[in-house]
């Protein structure tokens, strides 16, 4: 049995080297590569983006539902649903044939739009948060699912 120790030991000290600091990636030199990066933190970000903005037609339901809905603040939170649509319906991958240069330009300048849209969606998240912790339990509404868009008809 004591022989069969140290294998487990090796395999331990042999994973824990391949995650160490050799393993880690270096910043993208090449244009093309960077262009990559940058489509693929586009992304990344983006997805972040509508996890937020599920949470917050959750809470858009719950609070249109309360006795007394507060409209100043739905308006802020169907603008910032609005942003968000708005921003993926415009959206189009860069043409994968353009130069990395423009590539990179186009995704820089959509990744600007999109920290525009997530300071937007905090702020409704947070102030919606803050007003739903006041309600009573009792005035819960369903929370709306998480493909649901805000009705731009809503009662605001």
């Amino acid at each position: 049995m004591k022989k069969l120790l140290p294998l487990p030991l090796c395999a331990a000290l042999l994973l824990a080297s391949c995650n160490g600091p050799a393993a880690t990636t270096a910043a993208p030199t090449t244009p093309e590569a960077q262009a990559k990066a940058a489509q693929d933190s586009l992304m990344a970000h983006h997805d972040r983006l509508m996890g937020q903005a599920d949470r917050l037609i959750a809470l858009a339901a719950r609070l249109q539902a309360s006795p007394t809905p507060p409209r100043p603040l739905l308006a802020r939170m169907q603008a910032a649903d609005n942003a968000m649509m708005s921003w993926m319906h415009q959206y189009s991958p860069p043409d994968s044939a353009a130069p990395a240069p423009q590539r990179l330009t186009y995704l820089q300048t959509q990744q600007r739009q999109l920290a525009g849209i997530e300071q937007q969606l905090t702020a409704a998240l947070d102030s919606a948060t803050a007003v739903a912790r006041q309600l009573p339990a009792d005035s819960a509404a369903p929370a709306a699912t998480p493909k649901m868009r805000m009705d731009p008809k809503m009662k605001m």
